[in-house]
């Protein structure tokens, strides 16, 4: 009776680890370990959007973990925003369904809105932000009721299914369903054929220009699918920074031996 036991919890914990392994992978993961480079070999970088040069990589604690993030730091002019954007036509599928997963901060509350991020190659003023009431919001089409603290990083979850509706989360937890086309880039498809992603900087043209605040990013996760309740439950509050692999570890060596033998020579 024991032995039939143990085989079933043996077994009940090898599915639920088939389950957990089963879980999605991202297409593209970018950590800021000092760079702006997707942590998968073959994805796109991200590029900065920084007009007054005063954004960088600083170090900072990340829910009780010191590790690089991204500094932007712009005005809310317009021209002079900072943020990033990324070209996803070799990312993502030709269609709407996928998922953004990223934990930033915004430094300070201006008590306006302040943009995470759009779809319409910034031509228009439909994206998501954090609204005045300081809540997760897609506008035009509605917000959540968890209160977003600036000075804090928060991991903000937005799931799109591809068939005009989006759902938020964040820390994990469950904001809205919402019926919305605004983060659809089939609805921006001759502004941004690139399918791009801008990440902090706000609208060029049209209303409500100038939603932008500085702040911190420490992960940004991109899914080509949209992401259910339980798997943005299990995701990790922060992707792993990749350990260097066992090719650059050797290469990293064999430098130093080729920097010691040309010590050796000039001496």
């Amino acid at each position: 009776m024991k032995l039939l036991a143990l085989t079933v919890a043996s077994a009940m914990l090898s599915a639920a680890s088939l389950a957990h392994a089963a879980a999605p992978a991202a297409v593209a993961t970018w950590n800021f370990n000092n760079t702006l480079s997707a942590d998968e070999a073959g994805k796109p970088a991200l590029s900065a959007i920084d007009p007054l040069s005063a954004s960088g990589f600083v170090m900072d604690t990340v829910f009780g973990e010191t590790r690089w993030v991204y500094r932007f730091d712009g005005d809310a002019m317009p021209s002079q925003q900072a943020g990033l954007f990324v070209d996803t036509s070799g990312l993502l599928d030709a269609d709407d369904a996928y998922s953004v997963d990223i934990v930033f901060q915004f430094e300070a509350d201006d008590a306006s809105w302040e943009n995470i991020f759009g779809v319409s190659n910034r031509q228009s003023d439909n994206a998501l932000y954090i609204d005045p009431g300081q809540r997760l919001e897609v506008w035009p089409s509605g917000d959540g009721p968890t209160p977003f603290t600036y000075g804090e990083y928060h991991r903000v979850t937005l799931t799109n299914n591809g068939n005009d509706t989006v759902t938020g989360y964040m820390d994990g937890i469950f904001q809205f369903t919402l019926s919305s086309t605004s983060l659809n880039f089939s609805a921006y498809a001759a502004a941004n054929p690139s399918r791009l992603i801008h990440f902090f900087a706000d609208n060029l043209v049209g209303g409500g220009q100038g939603e932008f605040a500085d702040g911190r990013v420490a992960s940004i996760r991109l899914y080509d699918i949209e992401l259910d309740g339980d798997q943005v439950g299990e995701l990790p509050p922060l992707p792993a920074v990749p350990e260097p692999s066992a090719v650059a570890l050797m290469l990293a060596g064999l430098g130093v031996i080729a920097a010691a033998a040309r010590r050796r020579e000039w001496c």
